[in-house]
């Protein structure tokens, strides 16, 4: 129902139903503490002139972007209005601590918005590593001890007394990005998450892209120099916060300088902090242009601490536009650090409402 009140016969009008059924569903969502009646809209008497509303307060969803170094959590209600947000450092003690550490976060949240835990109704997690569409184990969960070969669905699930869904972080906030724009060309897009390490979430036709266990879009994993032998850093390695600074050191910066430092430096003329830019821009537009090979979207989009900066998207940006055969879009992540966890709301939501009212007749 969005957020605005509607009558009977315009809610028939909007979902395809008959008005009787419409009736007979308001009904039963009234009864259920789902909709409200929010006044009249005129016209003549009866019920027909009622103007029914969701209320959106009714059921709550929780939301986490779980990643190698913080947690964000948040709480939003049905119509995704965001009620209360919090960040905590991860645990790094396995998997047991990091599914208590998210049900003391659920608690901390519905203090803050004031709501009690059993309006929470359903759940989404998003995490740095390969989930199986099929049994939700995890693999490629390097960022995080203890993950790996489990499984945590089960055990979120009787922590958070709610049914939870989880799925690589990445992938989540390329939902998210896909939901904030109107632009068809955001059905055929990949999303690039530079930051500790690389990670990326792939989208064709409107459909995203999960591989037989998961794995579609790990660019972190791509051999782009692996077989030239053993002991050759990945991907990641190279482009990682770890990697720039083992770059920028090596070619004589100071060690004390963080990934931060660097772009400064580099935006202050520093040449070797260019240079270990330039070369990291490198690497990650060799991955872009294998997925444009391989998977032709015309829509790339940027994010994480080091990918979402300007000039490091300005550079890959040069570099592909200069080798590739088409016209590509690359523009950075419109959500920002918050992409995964709005992404986990969005896909919370959409399985609490599809749970609550059903799934709506194709139009």
């Amino acid at each position: 129902m969005g957020g605005e009140s509607l009558q009977r016969p315009a809610l028939a009008q909007r979902i395809g139903l008959s008005k009787l059924a419409v009736s007979e569903l308001l009904a039963g969502l009234e009864v259920r503490g789902l909709v409200q009646v929010e006044g009249k809209l005129g016209g003549a008497p009866g019920r027909s002139q009622l103007s029914y509303a969701l209320k959106a307060d009714a059921a709550l969803v929780l939301g986490f972007d779980v990643g190698g170094t913080k947690i964000a959590g948040a709480i939003a209600d049905l119509r995704g209005q965001v009620l209360a947000e919090t960040t905590e450092p991860t645990v790094q003690s396995g998997a047991a601590d990091l599914v208590a550490q998210l049900g003391s976060m659920a608690d901390t949240l519905c203090a803050q918005a004031g709501v009690p835990r059993f309006r929470l109704r359903a759940g989404a997690v998003g995490i740095p590593a390969a989930v199986h569409p099929i049994t939700a184990d995890l693999s490629l969960a390097g960022n995080l001890p203890g993950l790996e070969g489990g499984n945590l669905r089960s055990s979120l699930r009787d922590a958070l007394g709610v049914n939870v869904l989880i799925d690589n972080d990445v992938n989540l906030a390329l939902l998210a990005e896909i939901g904030q724009g109107t632009d068809p060309r955001r059905g055929n897009a990949a999303f690039i998450a530079l930051g500790t390490g690389i990670g990326g979430a792939l989208m064709i036709n409107g459909h995203l892209l999960r591989g037989a266990h998961g794995g579609a879009g790990e660019l972190g994993y791509m051999p782009l120099w692996q077989i030239d032998g053993p002991g050759v850093p990945s991907l990641e390695e190279r482009v990682g916060e770890a990697g720039i600074r083992r770059d920028y050191v090596s070619r004589g910066g100071d060690a004390a300088h963080t990934v931060r430092d660097i772009f400064a430096a580099a935006e202050h003329g520093n040449q070797t902090a260019r240079d270990v830019l330039d070369a990291a821009a490198h690497h990650v537009a060799r991955a872009a242009i294998a997925l444009l090979a391989l998977l032709d979207p015309d829509l790339l989009i940027f994010g994480g601490s080091i990918g979402s900066r300007p000039e490091f998207i300005e550079r890959v940006e040069r570099l592909v536009s200069a080798t590739w055969l088409r016209p590509i879009q690359v523009v950075r992540s419109r959500s920002g650090g918050r992409a995964g966890l709005l992404g986990a709301l969005d896909l919370a939501r959409a399985n609490l409402l599809e749970e609550l009212f059903g799934a709506l007749p194709a139009r």
